[in-house]
């Protein structure tokens, strides 16, 4: 696994310090699919991306996926974890629930760890769903980071793959929770597995 707990915190702080507050134009964000990208991280998966955001590498160097657009404070990136290495760790420490699925487990621990490095105000019920075949939740969430004056809001999605689990991260400021939460939800169910 790699180092769990040190990914997580540099997501965090190197995600909330990249949110500067430009003053943008609200506008109705509809999902029409000619306005994403196909975006494909080879022998592994692809997604969809709105063509309004960029690759970048500065969001967390162990995201295998990384896209921003630092005017409409979107963010998303994805970290894949191979699932025989997180399995054996969680039941080495005796943190795998054998009552839970794999992807419950492994959204169980990533919110403990998120929970540990921010204020979360606000945690939606997970919501069990398939994504191409596979089996996936997605939970939002609404924290505060120390050192940024408004909370950010998030929509994580915990996907379980043939050989490694996935956590997909997108978030924006908690103003412009309502303007994105449909493209985050789009980015998400458009993640596809290569064969």
């Amino acid at each position: 696994m790699k180092h769990f707990s040190a990914v997580l915190f540099l997501i965090c702080t190197l995600s909330f310090s990249s949110c500067i507050d430009f003053k943008t134009k609200k506008s109705t964000e509809e999902t029409d699919m000619e306005d994403y990208n196909t975006v494909v991280v080879p022998d592994a998966y692809s997604v969809e991306i709105p063509k309004f955001m960029r690759s970048t590498t500065g969001l967390n160097e162990e995201a295998s996926l990384q896209y921003q657009n630092i005017f409409k404070e979107t963010y998303v990136i994805v970290i894949d974890e191979p699932k025989s290495g997180f399995v054996d760790i969680l039941k080495e420490v005796g943190q795998f629930d054998e009552n839970l699925s794999l992807v419950q487990n492994y959204r169980e621990i990533q919110m403990q760890l998120l929970s540990s490095t921010m204020y979360i105000s606000h945690q939606s019920e997970p919501k069990p769903l398939k994504i191409n075949g596979l089996d996936a939740e997605m939970v939002e969430v609404d924290a505060t980071v120390d050192g940024i004056d408004e909370g950010i809001s998030y929509l994580l999605t915990f996907i379980d793959g043939t050989d490694d689990a996935y956590m997909m991260m997108a978030w924006t400021l908690q103003s412009k929770k309502d303007e994105h939460k449909k493209t985050f939800e789009t980015i998400a169910e458009s993640f596809k597995l290569i064969d």
